[in-house]
């Protein structure tokens, strides 16, 4: 795969948020407008990525070369950058995410999901022993909280209560979001998940 297929035609801004429409036609994001946390969303999902992985960051370089998006992901820094538009973290841009950069990371997130879509489905599945389930979410969710706390603000209340969270119930949300990221229309799926349904008539 050498470009995104999820690129909309067109794309003009409405009180800061994305509206996609497609001319000649319309396209499965008429009216919808981008989520005020689709950079959260986005940059917990590549940490969740992180988590079940070792060198991930390595993995995410290798698979933006195979899929054509080497340009995009440059470097390391660029990388970071376009991650820190997540209010929630300590070092924070003040910068939105360009339809661009939504839809590689789109993209990306996808590919890197077909790949872990193994271990997600052990960690979601309720047909394992209750004591190896446990077990492997007490390993996820250390270490998906240990990165938590050294990349996001702790002064941030949503981040304390993730941090409290026995329940882990938005870590659960994120690998349900991961699963069904995967497939030919994973990055479709995806990307709806960002989108709310613009009123606007």
């Amino acid at each position: 795969m050498t470009s995104s297929n999820v690129v909309p035609a067109k794309t003009k801004v409405v009180n800061n948020s994305l509206i996609h429409n497609k001319p000649n036609g319309g396209s499965s994001f008429d009216n919808l407008s981008i989520t005020n946390d689709a950079s959260k969303k986005l940059d917990f999902l590549i940490l969740v990525i992180e988590t079940l992985q070792i060198n991930a960051t390595d993995s995410i370089f290798m698979k933006a070369k195979n899929i054509g998006l080497s340009e995009v992901y440059s470097s390391r820094v660029q990388f970071w950058k376009i991650r820190c538009t997540n209010p929630l973290r300590t070092s924070y841009t003040y910068s939105s995410l360009s339809t661009e950069q939504i839809d590689s990371l789109v993209e990306l997130i996808s590919s890197m999901a077909e790949n872990l879509y193994p271990i997600v489905r052990q960690l979601l599945s309720s047909k394992e022993p209750e004591t190896l389930t446990n077990e492997r979410w007490f390993i996820f969710s250390s270490r998906l909280k240990s990165l938590i706390k050294e990349r996001m603000n702790l002064q941030r209340s949503f981040v304390n209560s993730l941090l409290n969270d026995s329940s882990n119930s938005f870590f659960r949300e994120l690998l349900v979001i991961l699963s069904l990221s995967c497939g030919p229309a994973g990055a479709s799926r995806l990307k709806s998940s960002l989108f709310y349904q613009n009123r606007e008539t």
